[in-house]
């Protein structure tokens, strides 16, 4: 119980944390590779941990996605958040830098393990999907915990500094903790893979 409260509380974080202020606008530089752009552009001191997706969703050509390891100390430990972009293109070498979202730590630090675009609302435009896991090494139980976030698509001539994060279908096509328990009780996960969290979309007539 206490760890679903733990993850009710980060997806309420994650909820909080929107901004609607303007995105950044920042530029690719002649002849530069995808991956050395999205290193340049990422937060400081970061690491990408994902391979770098060009995509024509949404209606824009070669809109570009990253996601980055971000570290922070503190005088015991080191926490590592996962940060992801949507870099956004203006013209041929501008782009608007958006936030997808932070993921937190929870029990382990974030991992990515698929980005993709489905239906996930009453309108044609697909949403942003990620599913992120975290490895679990607890003295009652480990295992994997899942988590889905949708973030909604960008209206044309929109360009927040955030995406709108979809808390509600978010949490309804959402992984569980796929664990094993000291007293060998052992759980799976319904919603791990994109393939599933499709599935799961579909039943519910999106």
């Amino acid at each position: 119980m206490a760890m679903k409260l733990r993850f009710a509380l980060f997806l309420l974080a994650f909820l909080l944390g929107a901004h609607t202020s303007s995105a950044e606008e920042v530029k690719r530089l002649e002849n530069e590779t995808l991956e050395n752009f999205a290193r340049r552009v990422g937060p400081p001191q970061s690491t990408l941990i994902h391979s770098v997706i060009e995509t024509e969703a949404w209606g824009h050509k070669k809109t570009v996605l990253a996601f980055y390891y971000t570290e922070s100390k503190t005088s015991d430990q080191t926490e590592r958040k996962t940060v992801g972009f949507i870099f956004l293109p203006h013209d041929a070498t501008t782009y608007q830098k958006i936030l997808i979202g932070t993921f937190e730590p929870e029990g382990g630090d974030p991992q990515i393990e698929a980005v993709f675009f489905a239906n996930a609302d009453k309108d044609r435009a697909k949403e942003l999907i990620v599913i992120c896991s975290w490895p679990q090494r607890h003295y009652d139980f480990s295992g994997t915990l899942y988590g889905t976030f949708i973030f909604d698509d960008l209206r044309a001539g929109t360009s927040p500094a955030e995406l709108s994060f979809l808390e509600g279908i978010s949490r309804r096509v959402s992984g569980a903790c796929e664990c094993e328990w000291r007293n060998g009780k052992k759980k799976t996960s319904r919603y791990k893979t994109a393939e599933s969290v499709r599935a799961g979309l579909r039943r519910l007539g999106l």
